[in-house]
């Protein structure tokens, strides 16, 4: 059945301006995934465990995509926008047809950059303000450590704190355990000990998360992961926040409560140094 006609902002059209229809199911369900990937003088270290990610999401959502979308094929698409240091975002969404079921299952994709300042991870000093937040929790189900187009619980998150005047929120899962920020994955330290919510507990699996979690057991730390409700939090020495683009960022004050930082700020300089060590490995190329 052919559409019929539309108002886009007040003008008729006679259907949906082409570039909107293809990404009709983008922004009609939210059926889709994405990625963003920090590019640090033109590589990109955590490439793999995006690339891993982004097809774990094909199989999850039921897309099949062309056999041309190879891992090579992606970083190739990516490079022919590359600039040395950047913030990138890679889109795959589900190909038009259909209501909630689908008629097809081919996908489409889109590639933007964002040229950033730095070419490490830098450290704030003034650190982070965070406070809980009560107005979502998220699911837990198998979706649960993807990246989905659709953000709108982690909007509300995102304005819900800012209207407290806190930095981020932290949010929990509908058990109410400690889930993740709204835009990055916790870590907490008590007594020398590092912890991180258990895996399945509604987070996105981060691709930092599981860099730092490396280096951290390589060097011989405790690395916990574990169920835990936001009174663990509040009993902490200190609270971190991951986050693919702007590192490690250490946290002040949670729910009025104050924390340190100093062995945050080392894990941020074993972080910058094992970068470092992949980007003269030129893994990009």
């Amino acid at each position: 059945m052919k559409p019929g006609p539309v108002n886009l902002n007040g003008q008729l059209l006679s259907a949906l301006p082409e570039p909107l229809a293809e990404a009709q199911r983008a922004f009609y369900y939210g059926d889709g995934l994405f990625e963003t990937i920090r590019v640090f003088d033109g590589q990109a270290p955590n490439w793999p465990d995006h690339w891993q990610r982004l097809s774990r999401g094909f199989m999850s959502l039921g897309f099949t995509p062309p056999v041309t979308w190879t891992e090579s094929f992606f970083k190739t698409e990516i490079k022919r926008i590359l600039v040395p240091n950047a913030r990138i975002r890679l889109m795959v969404w589900r190909s038009p047809g259909g209501f909630y079921l689908p008629t097809q299952h081919h996908p489409q994709f889109l590639i933007t950059s964002e040229p950033l300042a730095s070419d490490r991870y830098e450290w704030v000093e003034q650190g982070l303000t965070m406070s809980l937040c009560s107005s979502v929790k998220l699911p837990v189900d198998t979706l649960s450590g993807l990246k989905m187009l659709g953000g709108t619980r982690y909007v509300a998150a995102a304005r819900e704190a800012r209207m407290k005047g806190q930095d981020d929120g932290l949010l929990l899962n509908s058990l109410g355990n400690i889930s993740e920020a709204t835009s990055s994955n916790v870590f907490w330290i008590k007594n020398g000990e590092v912890f991180t919510p258990a895996p399945g507990e509604g987070q996105v699996k981060g691709t930092l998360q599981g860099m730092l979690s490396t280096i951290l057991r390589t060097k011989g730390w405790k690395l916990h992961e574990k169920c835990a409700s936001p009174e663990e939090l509040l009993d902490a020495d200190e609270l971190f926040l991951t986050n693919a683009i702007r590192g490690i960022g250490w946290v002040r004050e949670f729910e009025n409560v104050p924390y340190g930082y100093s062995i945050t700020k080392h894990f941020h300089q074993l972080l910058n140094q094992d970068l470092e060590s992949k980007i003269a490995e030129n893994c990009w190329d």
